[in-house]
């Protein structure tokens, strides 16, 4: 007989046997030897034999044979502790209850409550507005890029007319890219129409806080012979007071085939700008 070799509940049935004499000889001896290699059993055995002399005294009789009565009255006792316990349980409840009840922490736990419901709404929100500016920010890239694509293609073609489409829509752009502002400073230097390379002038002038900007419109000055655009780019190096616009003012300056009013224009401007 070894405990290893069954449950607990197998164990405190051999137990009650052997207190309630329902043991042969043999059995008695193999569980004194079981109770003496395992010492630590000893105390729930006496614990069991105090248990079962409480239901012996409940019952007004001495340890008796297990019977129908004794399941009954363990079964009785078992189920008023039950009920003990459930009533505990309950009554925490309720005193839980009456607790919350109260106007004052109500109200705090409402609070509570609509604070709590607010910080989920407002990182929601927050996610939503993320995702937004960022579904934004994409839209714009896509835009500036089929932009670019327009003004290019626009800008190939033999049209004049077409060529100022492309610039007018190069004008509509808040900040444009380094591929818009190359292809519009290119147009200034090149373009056979005096009235695309004024458009595009104009357009340049609008992002002149670009230092791109600035220093392609300063190159941009020797390229010039029409008297219109060499005027309008003296004018506007006058109004950036771009000193850096001297010296190709002056190379300009050098051309026999300028006109009075335009020569006389850039020593003006010149001079200003020294």
């Amino acid at each position: 007989m070894s405990p290893k070799d069954m449950s607990h509940q197998e164990l405190e049935l051999i137990m009650m046997d052997y207190i309630s004499g329902r043991m042969s000889p043999d059995e008695v001896s193999a569980f004194n030897q079981m109770i003496a290699e395992n010492p630590h059993y000893s105390q729930e055995l006496v614990e069991l034999k105090h248990m079962m002399a409480l239901f012996a005294r409940h019952d007004g009789a001495d340890i008796p044979e297990p019977s129908n009565q004794m399941d009954q009255n363990f079964y009785a006792l078992l189920h008023q502790e039950v009920a003990k316990n459930t009533a505990q349980k309950n009554n925490f409840w309720q005193v839980l209850t009456a607790w919350f009840k109260q106007p004052q922490l109500r109200k705090m736990a409402y609070g509570f409550s609509f604070m709590f419901f607010g910080v989920l709404v407002g990182h929601y929100l927050h996610l939503l507005n993320g995702q937004s500016d960022l579904e934004a920010e994409r839209l714009a890239i896509k835009d500036q890029q089929i932009q670019a694509l327009t003004v290019l293609s626009l800008l190939d073609m033999p049209s004049a007319n077409k060529r100022l489409m492309a610039v007018n829509l190069a004008g509509m752009s808040e900040k444009p890219n380094d591929s818009i502002v190359d292809a519009l400073l290119l147009t200034l230097k090149q373009d056979s129409n005096v009235n695309v390379r004024l458009e595009a002038l104009e357009v340049l002038a609008q992002h002149t806080e670009m230092g791109s900007v600035r220093s392609g419109l300063v190159q941009a000055i020797n390229f010039q012979d029409s008297p219109m655009v060499q005027m309008a780019l003296a004018n506007l190096m006058l109004q950036l007071h771009e000193q850096q616009a001297v010296e190709p003012i002056q190379r300009l300056l050098k051309h026999p085939e300028l006109i009075d009013p335009v020569r006389a224009k850039l020593n003006e401007t010149i001079n200003e700008l020294i």
